[in-house]
């Protein structure tokens, strides 16, 4: 994947400052695609896999509140927003989340906050039971 523009990053590190953890946040990946002129950009909160002990192998969500006035306000201009609450079904890829589309830096952007990781990341942590540690993966 080819580096994002800095206004791009930017744009991401403010959204990501509105992610406020509840427990130890798991790292943050960023997925964009610029699709036409409109870039598309889901901002999540990774999985942590188990490694170890009686829950080898379960995939746990960090818990975290969202800003959504603090993300709102990131943009310029919000032309729509929305949240997804289920998902649509096995093509769904992002799942419940939460949807604005508006313009940031004179550059359009449908951003999507979902409230898991896509299933399609790897986990971006790992917690190594048996030596008591989080090991960042990404």
């Amino acid at each position: 994947m080819v580096a994002p523009p800095s206004w791009l990053a930017t744009f991401a590190d403010q959204v990501a400052a509105q992610i406020h953890p509840i427990d130890v946040l798991a790292p943050l990946g960023c997925h964009y695609h610029l699709d036409e002129e409109v870039w598309e950009v889901t901002l999540f909160v990774s999985k942590t896999e188990v490694i170890g002990g009686p829950k080898d192998g379960r995939l746990k969500n960090s818990r975290f509140q969202l800003d959504i006035k603090g993300v709102l306000e990131t943009f310029d201009a919000v032309e729509s927003c929305a949240w997804q609450p289920m998902g649509l079904g096995e093509e769904d890829e992002v799942g419940p989340h939460l949807s604005i589309e508006g313009i940031y830096a004179g550059h359009p952007i449908w951003l999507r906050l979902p409230a898991t990781a896509p299933q399609q990341f790897d986990p971006g942590r790992y917690a190594v039971v048996h030596e008591r540690r989080w090991k960042e993966v990404w």
